[in-house]
């Protein structure tokens, strides 16, 4: 299983981009002590969803708080955010069994009701 590197093009307080590679899902499991790699963790709690998105905007901004980051989430429109992350993160944390994520996470298996949008890529 590899992880790419998924970038996310989100307005927030200005427009950024959210970079989900594996320095970034290393660095939600360092705050919230889960792993991201069992099941569907990002989407169990508010704590955790905050965390993978203050992740994954440190590479633009280093000096980005957990707070700060959840005073930006509360000021934007939280149902498009949520569902760019949730989309994002199912391309940066393929299933292992399906063979088809592993070829080319960016395109959504067969009879796969979700996928990346058009302005979530990969690297």
């Amino acid at each position: 299983m590899s992880i790419p590197k998924v970038r996310v093009p989100v307005l927030l307080d200005k427009p950024r981009t959210i970079v989900l590679d594996i320095n970034a899902l290393c660095r939600v499991e360092e705050v919230t002590g889960i792993s991201m790699l069992v099941g569907q963790p990002a989407f169990s709690s508010l704590r955790i969803m905050r965390a993978l998105i203050w992740a994954g905007l440190l590479h633009e901004d280093q000096t980005l708080t957990l707070e700060r980051v959840g005073e930006l989430i509360g000021e934007a429109d939280t149902s498009d955010l949520l569902t760019s992350i949730m989309k994002a993160y199912d391309v940066a944390m393929p299933d292992p069994d399906n063979e088809a994520s592993e070829s080319d996470p960016t395109k959504p298996q067969a009879g796969a009701t979700y996928g990346p949008s058009p302005d979530t890529t990969s690297d």
